[in-house]
């Protein structure tokens, strides 16, 4: 589970959680942008931050005996103006919004 600051809404949280194992590793922006990785930008919105990407280095490095007993693996990014947080499971993102001191 990940919470995610509203700009427009600072009495609300953005709540993306999955309800199965994962892998998940934080990036600080600044060293997702000097990665070098073989996933296409095709698809990258403007003002966008969530994205499931295909191809990704980080996703082909883990463990093949993770993703083998997991069964197939998405792996979601979500990019916000100063961090990265990746996300590999075969679970589905679910997205809610929450009050913030919940």
């Amino acid at each position: 589970m990940a919470d995610f600051i509203l700009p427009d809404r600072p009495e609300q949280l953005l709540r993306v959680s999955f309800d199965l194992p994962c892998i998940v590793r934080m990036l600080d922006e600044m060293a997702l942008s000097t990665e070098q990785d073989d996933a296409s930008d095709e698809g990258r919105v403007a003002n966008h931050f969530a994205y499931e990407i295909t191809g990704s280095r980080f996703a082909r490095l883990q463990s093949e005996t993770w993703k083998e007993a997991s069964g197939p693996v998405a792996h979601y990014q979500f990019v916000t103006g100063w961090a990265c947080l990746d996300v590999l499971t075969r679970a589905t993102p679910q997205f809610s919004i929450i009050e913030r001191n919940s």
